[in-house]
């Protein structure tokens, strides 16, 4: 007892002086937005019209349509709160007469909204892109491309995303990749579930193979095998997410391809799903195969699980607190740091 006592002590202290030299490393600019993120978070509305506004100024490409859809979000729901004095005096300006101008405020607002979001979000025009992918390469930082959109409305669609993340895979600038299973087929049912699995399993491996034929060549100069990450999405996708991962990677010509995939620990039946990928694992190593790699993530999908919840009258698929969430994080975190287990799934 008395060694885990000063472990814990040892943790708190070393974790202190992590969040400490961090908050001496930020400059004036990382301050304000952390401070205006801050403000966005205590406010449920403002996180809605900001979400509205982000998605209406970007999906057409008339300018005239977008700005009375942002004039429409303003009106209605008012000026987000967290926006600084001089953008709330921008927002006032734009209902009261730009909005008659479209052509000249509105592409105005859509750059101010990519230079706000560029810490997070980077152009995925292929020369901007590239260009960063050098820069971070250079720096010896490890990138993974994860391209914004959820789950696509139909085949071609679904075609369409498939061929984009093997042209990713297939760029030298490009070592990892992150897909979500939503994004290469649009007909995901959990009632069809092992015709769902045999569908994502033949795309996945297409994926796998593509990154098992590429190499990424890093600053070292040492060759790696492209690598392939799958997110987790919603509670409807753990299971089909988990068991398509694990059938894909059980094909002979993969036995020696790593791959991985995220669990969420505000979902209950991760940690399940955790033991059985990890029981699975350790027998492929056993094998002789090669180990693969688990993301362990408090969990991103509140809203959407609440939402289907509420509409369909069922229990939410989170746990109900947050305590509960971090619980189940530390049970999943302590199983997968046994010995045993993390030879086979590396966290």
């Amino acid at each position: 007892m008395k060694d885990t006592d000063n472990l814990v002590e040892e943790a708190i202290r070393l974790a202190t002086k992590w969040q400490n030299r961090a908050n001496e490393l930020q400059t004036s600019q990382e301050q304000a937005r952390n401070k205006k993120f801050a403000r966005l978070f205590t406010n449920p509305r403002d996180k809605v019209v900001l979400t509205a506004l982000i998605d209406q100024s970007f999906r057409s490409g008339s300018n005239r349509r977008v700005a009375d859809q942002i004039y429409y979000l303003l009106t209605t729901f008012g000026i987000p709160t967290f926006f600084s004095f001089f953008e709330k005096f921008l927002m006032l300006l734009f209902i009261h007469g730009g909005r008659f101008f479209p052509w000249i405020t509105v592409p105005r607002i859509i750059k101010k909204m990519r230079r706000d979001s560029s810490h997070m979000i980077i152009p995925g025009e292929r020369q901007a892109l590239e260009a960063f992918l050098q820069k971070r390469k250079s720096q010896g930082i490890k990138t993974n491309i994860n391209h914004i959109g959820e789950e696509v409305l139909g085949e071609e669609d679904a075609a369409t995303r498939l061929r984009l993340y093997q042209k990713d895979l297939k760029n030298p600038a490009v070592e990892h990749i992150s897909v979500k299973i939503s994004t290469i087929f649009s007909q995901i049912q959990p009632l069809a579930f092992d015709q769902t699995v045999d569908t994502l399993t033949k795309r996945l491996s297409e994926l796998y193979r593509t990154a098992a034929n590429s190499e990424y060549v890093r600053q070292d100069g040492s060759r790696v095998q492209k690598f392939v990450h799958l997110d987790m999405e919603s509670y409807r996708d753990l299971a089909i997410t988990a068991e398509a991962f694990i059938r894909a990677l059980d094909q002979k010509e993969f036995k020696n391809f790593t791959a991985g995939m995220a669990l969420q620990a505000y979902l209950p039946d991760s940690y399940h799903i955790l033991q059985k990928i990890t029981n699975w694992a350790r027998k492929r190593i056993g094998d002789g195969g090669s180990p693969v790699k688990i993301r362990i993530v408090k969990g991103a999908n509140m809203e959407l699980e609440l939402v289907e919840s509420a509409f369909f009258d069922w229990p939410p698929a989170p746990v109900d607190t947050k305590v509960e969430v971090d619980a189940n994080w530390k049970r999943m975190v302590d199983f997968g740091m046994l010995p045993e287990n993390i030879k086979a799934v590396r966290l």
